[in-house]
């Protein structure tokens, strides 16, 4: 199997594909789902997913070493009422989401090797506002999800050297764990007690620190610990 960053890396490179993702629930719509037809010429299916073509123009998406975070504008054709109809019935799609991911062609559904996981992205805005409009094309601006009045970051408070993922939970009962609401990805069959200690299944329990992610993920691997270890106090 190719990993998208394998593919990247090709001399012979599969066409990028960009699939895009407009919600208009919070106004009472749907969710619609397309991608450029340039680029695909018919419906594709990824993750299960279908996307139906569309003329489609997404730009200014660039980023610069000034930090300034994009707002790109996303053009869609209006010569076929599709979109008209849209605007007519929901308004000006105001503060609804917006997101993209790119999938090379081998790893669409049907592809030759079709793979879920294998996308860049996502990249999620919220429509600005709607900059144009006319019989041929309709333009909105999009802003960063997190480039929003008021928008604090991280949006939790920064704790140092404790994760505060939900950790899988024993059930006596069904003597298994239960996964439902779990935050931590960790659901390999190695037991460790709060103290950092082997232990039983029924005793499993993560003490909460960066040092417990490494018993259970290993130290040269991405850890998924959830505080911060990088940060600093400010005197």
């Amino acid at each position: 199997m190719t990993t998208i960053y394998e593919a990247a890396q090709s001399l012979t490179p599969d066409a990028l594909i960009s699939l895009f993702r407009l919600d208009t629930t919070a106004l009472g719509g749907p969710v619609f789902y397309f991608c450029q037809s340039a680029e695909a010429g018919e419906p594709v299916k990824f993750g299960g997913q279908d996307y139906q073509p569309a003329d489609v123009e997404f730009k200014g998406m660039e980023t610069n070493s000034a930090g300034a975070i994009p707002m790109p504008t996303v053009t869609l054709s209006n010569t076929n009422g599709v979109i008209q109809t849209v605007v007519n019935q929901y308004g000006d799609l105001l503060g609804c989401e917006f997101r993209r991911v790119r999938v090379f062609a081998r790893h669409l559904d049907g592809g030759a090797e079709p793979d879920p996981t294998a996308y860049f992205g996502p990249d999620v805005f919220q429509v600005e506002r709607k900059s144009e409009e006319n019989p041929l094309f309709i333009e909105w601006e999009l802003s960063a999800a997190i480039d929003q009045e008021g928008r604090v970051l991280p949006a939790r408070r920064v704790i140092r050297d404790t994760c505060r993922w939900r950790y899988r939970y024993f059930e006596v009962d069904r003597n298994n764990f239960d996964y439902s609401k779990v935050q931590c990805p960790y659901t390999a069959n190695k037991y460790y007690d709060a103290s950092g200690l082997s232990t039983t299944k029924a005793k499993d329990k993560c003490g909460r620190r960066l040092s417990d992610c490494e018993l259970r993920f290993g130290k040269a691997k991405a850890l998924p610990f959830g505080g911060f270890p990088g940060a600093g106090r400010v005197q």
